[in-house]
Formats: C-alpha cells, structure tokens, sequence
C-alpha cells in the first residue's frame, strides 16, 4: 500500500511543480520519510490559492512582500510566477520588488505597507489595517490575513527542514524580466 501512497504523492507533488515552476525538494523529502505527513500537509494547499474578496493585485502584492520577507529565493520566485499567471502587470511586480511603494495605486500602497509592517512585526498594523478595511471590509482582512499566514509557512517549513536559509537574498533576483 506504501508504494501506491507514494506513487500517488509523486504523481501530486509533479503537478504543483509543474503549475508553480519549481523544484519542491522538502515536500518530496516528507513524502519519503513520511507519507502521512505529506498528505496531511498538502491539504492546505486549497488555502495557498484561496482568493474571492481582494483583486487580484491586492492579493498577489501582499503575498509577494510577505515571501520577501521571509525568503527571498524559491518562494519568493513562486509568488511572482503565481502573480504573473494571475496578470499582473510587470511595472506594478517591478515596484513591489524595487520596494517603491510610492509609484504603486493608493489602494495597493496601503496593501503594501500593511503586509511590510505585519511581516516585519513593527506593531505598526493598525493604521494600515483601518485602511484595507473601509476599501475592502472585514473579509478583506480575513483574505489578508490568510494570505500573509500561508506564505509565511512554506519558508518557515522549508527552514526547518534544512531546505532554505532565512533572511536570503531578496534584491532583484527575482526572475521578472526588466523593464
């Protein structure tokens, strides 16, 4: 029964390889070691996609600055990839990844300067926070929230697993073509 566990647990972790671009060395290292704990762990996976309240651009901005924030190397080219399937326009990444919040919209400066003080843990939030809420509501926070906490996990997992180093470099090699 392992083999056909495992067989299968490859067959998944070939396609989300496939549909974010990148090797996932951990998740195919916790397959080997433990089945169970894969299949329990991929079941967030609904959650790292989940977006109905926030546009696109609000959503993808707030994951991008989170993933460089706590790794600057494959989640971070993961969040652009997933950012530019969704169609996200190249100057609004280069912005983002220029760290120039100032060129962005109003609407998704505020986004970006809310998930940089919530990923930096300055306590700086809730002036942020008021703002995303009266443009997006309470569930707009709910989404921001969930957002924020699922690319935090997936560096921190690599991490410990010895797959990631925190704190990598997050300055411009991040795959987007130049302007």
């Amino acid at each position: 029964m392992i083999s056909v566990t495992r067989w299968f647990g490859e067959k998944r972790l070939r396609a989300i390889e496939h549909d974010q671009g990148s090797p996932l060395s951990y998740l195919r290292q916790m397959l080997r070691v433990s089945p169970t704990h894969f299949f329990t762990f991929i079941k967030i996976m609904p959650l790292a996609r989940f977006r109905r309240a926030l546009p696109p651009e609000a959503y993808h901005l707030a994951r991008i600055v989170t993933a460089r924030h706590e790794h600057g190397g494959t989640c971070l080219q993961m969040e652009i990839g997933l950012a530019q399937l969704a169609g996200l326009r190249l100057p609004l990444l280069h912005a983002v990844l220029d760290e120039s919040p100032c060129v962005l919209p109003p609407e998704l400066a505020e986004v970006y300067f809310f998930a940089e003080t919530v990923a930096r843990g300055s306590g700086e939030e809730d002036h942020w926070r008021e703002a995303i809420m009266r443009r997006y509501g309470e569930v707009g926070i709910i989404e921001l929230a969930q957002a924020i906490s699922i690319t935090r996990l997936f560096p921190t997992v690599m991490h410990v697993m010895g797959y990631a180093a925190p704190g990598a470099s997050h300055h411009r090699q991040d795959g987007v073509p130049d302007r």
